[in-house]
């Protein structure tokens, strides 16, 4: 995939978010680190509770809370995500832009970004590359 001159590029899972802006052009990518965000230390996205029962029972219960207190961060997360976008796109420092994340991800976004904010998406990439290198961000969108 070619970018042009000044496109932004999205690159986000339910943990870590890259802002990214191409300063090349559309035949040498240049992508420069904008902003970026992970979840607090103190945050429930990768913690996981157990109970101590010896039989699992409640092992087996924690670890379903734990999930889904797991997805409950993923979303909150994803949430100020697309709210940061919205903004940009509100206030017209991005106006194209390319969201690259995973599939549950990639939905996510999708759901909670407006439909004005949508209408500046030109590309999704369905792939998880938010703990990447910038320069392995560029050879993937590159092939794309």
């Amino acid at each position: 995939m070619k970018l042009e001159t000044g496109i932004w590029v999205a690159v986000c899972d339910g943990g870590r978010f890259l802002l990214l802006q191409n300063q090349g052009d559309v035949d040498v990518l240049d992508l420069r680190i904008i902003a970026h965000e992970k979840p607090d230390e103190g945050s429930e996205v990768g913690r996981s509770a157990r109970g101590p029962s010896p039989d699992g029972s409640m092992a087996r219960l924690g670890r379903a809370q734990s999930h889904s207190v797991e997805d409950l961060a993923e979303r909150r997360f994803v949430e100020s995500i697309a709210s940061e976008l919205e903004a940009r796109i509100a206030n017209g420092s991005i106006n194209r832009l390319v969201l690259m994340a995973d599939p549950k991800t990639l939905g996510l976004l999708r759901d909670k970004l407006s439909e004005t904010a949508r209408g500046n998406i030109t590309e999704e990439i369905a792939a998880d590359f938010a703990h990447n290198t910038v320069a392995q961000i560029e050879t993937a969108i590159a092939r794309y």
